[in-house]
């Protein structure tokens, strides 16, 4: 027949229980093999936590090393587009100004009487100088008197009037062009 089970205690109950020492041991024997099991469960779960983590990590990096190849491949077209952008904005800037000329050169020829001809135009963005042929004495003034109504031009003058009684009156002028908008 099997004999009983042993049991060997080292440590007594009864003295445990009543000194400082005692209750401290019988405390860690207990609650503390509870804290170590607790612990030990954070530690594994920090541990497989990692490995997650390090794949995201992982997972990450290749999607920054793809999206910088991609924008390595594409760095050539994006150069290209900044070219073109900048050569549109100039052309944009230079016809901005183009309509004034012509809009100011059909207005001076509706104001022009059957008997005056321009021999010589010239128009800048600030100044319009022209040499002027009038036939006739109305002709000439009548040309002065439409061309002091304009609102697109201003500060008139004249400079080197002559007579030919073949030609008629030759003169030139020089007058200043009116911006259309307040701001510019």
């Amino acid at each position: 027949m099997p004999a009983g089970q042993i049991e060997i205690n080292l440590l007594g109950h009864e003295d445990l229980a009543h000194t400082p020492q005692g209750r401290l041991v019988l405390w860690a024997l207990t609650y503390g093999r509870y804290i170590m099991i607790g612990t030990e469960i954070v530690v594994l779960l920090a541990f497989i936590s990692r490995f997650s983590l390090d794949r995201k990590l992982t997972d990450l990096k290749d999607e920054i090393d793809q999206k910088q190849a991609i924008l390595t491949a594409n760095k050539p077209l994006e150069t290209e587009i900044q070219d073109v952008d900048s050569r549109l904005t100039a052309i944009k800037s230079l016809t901005a100004g183009q309509s004034a000329p012509v809009d100011l050169l059909s207005l001076l020829a509706s104001i022009l009487p059957s008997d005056v001809r321009l021999k010589s135009i010239d128009i800048t963005q600030k100044k319009l100088s022209a040499n002027v042929f009038a036939g006739t004495t109305p002709g000439f003034s009548q040309f002065l008197v439409n061309l002091q109504a304009l609102q697109a031009i201003g500060n008139i003058e004249i400079g080197d009037i002559s007579r030919d009684p073949v030609s008629g009156i030759s003169f030139s002028f020089t007058a200043d062009i009116r911006s259309r908008n307040p701001g510019t």
